[in-house]
């Protein structure tokens, strides 16, 4: 076996090598891991052979516009801000299943569900993003082609009004399959004449009118011409400027095509044999959208079936004129079903099968002649019955039913199908019901299982209690998978399993589940459950037989239980987180009809998975909690325990300086200075036990705050007034803007502290230069602004410098303990405001620091401030 190509992370990631090698290869789709620049970290093969190695390897967040895609419903290009992997690393939200048309490596189009989930770290740091793109191009081609020859059929088959008909059928295309469709037909004259035109965009509707300008011409040397006169289906993969050249008619024509921007085209002509009678013009008008040779096949089986149904109304017209006799239209019916790829059938008013198709003969299992004369349920019991309603329902309602789910459980799995019943008349005359019906089975498993995804996902982060993560992957398994589930984890010694959760689907089966609760097998015990703990394998039994029923017993008691429980297939999946087994997930079915296949353990195996990482997360999110918490009542034990004997320290300081004062004036004055020295350090260790001891009291939320009316003018003049002797030590002059009182919802005290060490800090950094203090007002706001004239802070430090412990560097990087701007700004936010350091507007060099509160609102009644 060759090596799977793809990049992958290196050793040092947070994910190891080999095990995201192996995942990624595994996956069917493409998955693209990059870092929080965008740039590419991680692809698998399928990444590899959508985009190109070339194209991820240029990836990062600058490079996103140059990716060609568009969205399928405007055909609008997209920006490298709407890719879903941008706003993911931008928001850390998740996209799930976005549908883009894009233009992927060697310039193939492809259609993708685009998803994108941010990736962390194990201490909760985001580190990337995943993104996942799901190649949908040929479901998606295949629906559209589908349901669009299945509604055509549908819409042939119901009336022999052929020219209003054709006319749905033109605005039928522009839903599924084109931007335009335009349908021309022989008139009595012999020249072509548009009976339809039909624009998906309203807007260019007016545009498509003006064609009827310029009709087709019969014989003339142009693509459209030559197909007429030749009668063969013409693709035109990529309509290029000569191609427009060739088809206009006159340089206004050519005007008109160009602001049309058809970028691709099937012209289909409308013949029966030698007899040519119109032309069908479907144009694709999305840069991303270019018509394929399947494309082309659907497409000529559609105009040969719109054909036959041309020719078939004309001939039953001819047919009801001359003869009024219904012959006609069997004859028509008949040929139409025999050409139809999906299934088509015709009951009478007694629900007996008339005519149909060998598509449907194929869908029920049976031979078509012996549906001839027969009911559903005659023919196919009880899985004929809901059937049998829905066509009842529209032989008494006369009202046909649209695109209705059919599921049909007599085979070995079940199947679903899309089925349009409607009611068929001759004139006045009700003769019946006609259907029309298609096999959506796997496309409704795949909507099914990314729901199913989609929903475990969401149910997955709801919690970070892991108790609550296993409960909900208990109920999800049971919801869409299984009769019961069973969750067993690993207890702290590793080696013994606790039963954890149990789910089933029914009361019954509930009580017996409880019965089990105590058998979760021991270490040592040869059962299955204990054999994928300790492999890492998941485990498939898909007929639970008398030796499987060995292997999962721990006891003759356990056995009894199981007994009672009658499983009939059972899953056992490992939960593996980064690289350890936590536990294990069991899941069992005990319908006669229901087993479980390969599809079924790969959902499961990625449920698990998603569980695992999500009880991982849990517990490491609890250690870090505990950690945080732990250290907060450090800091609060040791701040507060710090300020009893700083106090007595700096009273015994203070009574030794006026002891010092009084001795004579030489001695005096050489210990003052050491005493004043000393003041001074127990100050500074004062100030910063306060610092520590507010950081205490803001992490476990016991920062009370005094609110209060505060007119911050006078506060600001009266702290610069206090601060008179220190702003003159450091050479600084204190300048404030205040002409106006403004008058704040707040806390005083602690209002001054903030601005003191906003004033703080301007000294210590600008020493020698002018700081400015402004009060001013904003809407609902007060603000005070301190500007310096320091060496100002870089754009990418302005957050940093707000965080705990966070210093700058050079001489002032021991000078404290970074607490000072991180404790202001939560007592800003703790009064409902904020504060942040911006450039100074007026330019120049330093930085303004500003303070926003709440203002304070008066009684009603009163005068604003």
């Amino acid at each position: 076996m060759s090596e799977p190509t793809g990049t992958f992370l290196a050793e040092s990631t947070p994910v190891p090598q080999e095990w995201l090698r192996t995942v990624l290869q595994l996956l069917p789709v493409g998955v693209v891991i990059v870092d929080t620049g965008g740039r590419l970290l991680a692809a698998n093969a399928a990444a590899s052979e959508l985009w190109g190695q070339d194209a991820l390897a240029r990836m990062q967040l600058e490079n996103f516009g140059g990716f060609e895609a568009y969205w399928p419903g405007t055909g609008k290009r997209l920006r490298g801000e709407d890719w879903a992997v941008f706003r993911t690393l931008k928001s850390r939200q998740t996209v799930s299943n976005e549908e883009v048309d894009i233009v992927g490596k060697d310039g193939a189009r492809r259609t993708i569900l685009n998803s994108s989930a941010p990736l962390y770290s194990g201490e909760g740091r985001l580190v990337g993003a995943v993104n996942i793109n799901v190649d949908i191009t040929e479901r998606k081609a295949t629906e559209r082609a589908e349901f669009f020859v299945s509604e055509a059929s549908r819409l042939l088959a119901e009336s022999l009004d052929w020219e209003t008909t054709l006319k749905a059928v033109a605005r039928l295309a522009t839903l599924e399959w084109a931007d335009y469709c335009m349908v021309d037909v022989l008139g009595p004259d012999g020249a072509l004449h548009r009976l339809a035109l039909s624009a998906k965009d309203p807007r260019k509707q007016s545009l498509l009118d003006q064609t009827l300008h310029f009709p087709p011409k019969i014989g003339s040397d142009t693509p459209l011409g030559r197909a007429f006169a030749r009668g063969k289906p013409v693709l035109v993969s990529d309509i290029t400027p000569q191609w427009l050249d060739a088809v206009s008619l006159s340089p206004e024509h050519h005007h008109l095509l160009e602001a049309l921007a058809p970028r691709s085209s099937m012209l289909l002509p409308l013949a029966v044999g030698r007899r040519r009678f119109g032309i069908i013009n479907l144009v694709s008008a999305s840069p991303a959208r270019r018509y394929t040779k399947r494309d082309l096949d659907y497409a000529t089986e559609f105009a040969r079936r719109a054909a036959l149904a041309v020719e078939s109304a004309r001939l039953y017209r001819e047919a009801r004129e001359a003869l009024r006799e219904r012959d006609a239209s069997a004859a028509m019916l008949e040929s139409f079903f025999a050409a139809s790829p999906v299934g088509m059938g015709f009951v009478n008013q007694e629900l007996r099968y008339v005519q149909l198709n060998k598509v449907i003969a194929e869908n029920n299992g049976i031979t078509l002649e012996k549906h001839l004369g027969l009911t559903p349920r005659e023919l196919m019991g009880p899985a004929g019955g809901p059937i049998e309603d829905l066509l009842r329902q529209v032989l008494e309602s006369e009202v046909a039913v649209v695109d209705t789910p059919v599921d049909y459980v007599a085979g070995p799995e079940p199947r679903t199908f899309l089925a349009t019943y409607f009611p068929v008349r001759s004139g006045t005359e009700l003769l019946g019901v006609g259907g029309v019906v298609r096999e959506i089975t796997e496309q409704r498993r795949m909507e099914t299982h990314l729901r199913f995804l989609t929903d475990a996902t969401t149910r997955l982060a709801t919690s970070l209690d892991w108790r609550t993560t296993v409960r909900n992957v208990a109920e999800l398994v049971v919801a869409q998978l299984a009769d019961y589930c069973l969750v067993d984890m690993l207890g702290e010694d590793g080696q013994h399993l606790e039963r954890v959760e149990r789910r089933a689907r029914n009361g019954r089966l509930q009580a017996q589940l409880e019965k089990s609760m105590p058998y979760a097998p021991h270490p040592g015990a040869q059962t299955l459950l204990r054999k994928v703990l300790e492999t890492g394998r998941a485990e498939l039994v898909t007929e639970v037989d008398e030796s499987a029923m060995r292997a999962f017993a721990v006891d003759d008691m356990h056995r009894e239980v199981l007994e009672g429980l009658q499983p009939r297939s059972v899953m056992v999946v490992p939960l593996m987180a980064r690289g350890r087994t936590l536990g294990i997930v069991s899941a069992a079915t005990c319908s006669p009809t229901r087993r479980f296949s390969t599809r079924d353990l790969s959902q499961l195996e990625d449920l698990a998975w998603r569980a695992a990482l999500a009880v991982d997360n849990a517990r490491l999110y609890r250690q870090a909690e505990q950690a945080v918490a732990a250290r907060d009542e450090f800091v609060a034990v040791a701040t507060h325990e710090l300020r009893t004997p700083l106090s007595a320290l700096h009273l015994q300081l203070s009574s030794l300086q006026r002891t010092v004062d009084k001795l004579a004036s030489d001695e005096s004055e050489r210990l003052g200075q050491g005493l004043q020295g000393a003041l001074r350090q127990a100050d500074r260790l004062t100030r910063l036990v306060a610092h520590l001891f507010d950081v205490a009291r803001l992490g476990t939320g016991q920062m009370a705050l005094e609110l209060g009316a505060v007119e911050l003018s006078s506060l600001v003049h009266a702290l610069v007034a206090r601060m008179e002797e220190a702003l003159a030590t450091a050479g600084c002059v204190a300048v404030v803007h205040a002409d106006a009182p403004v008058v704040a919802l707040a806390d005083r005290p602690r209002v001054e502290q903030v601005l003191m060490n906003l004033l703080t800090n301007a000294m210590k950094y600008a020493p020698g230069l002018p700081v400015e203090l402004y009060v001013e007002r904003e809407g609902d706001t007060a603000v005070i602004a301190v500007r310096d004239w320091g060496p100002g802070i870089p754009l990418e430090a302005r957050e940093r410098v707000f965080e705990r412990f966070a210093r700058n560097t050079g001489e002032h990087a021991r000078a404290s303990l970074g607490l000072g701007l991180y404790i202001s700004r939560q007592l800003a936010r703790a009064h409902g405001g904020d504060l942040f350091v911006e450039a100074p507007p007026e330019g120049g060099p330093g930085s303004r620091f500003v303070l926003h509160l709440p203002r304070w609102k008066k009684p009603s009644g009163t005068a604003p401030d």
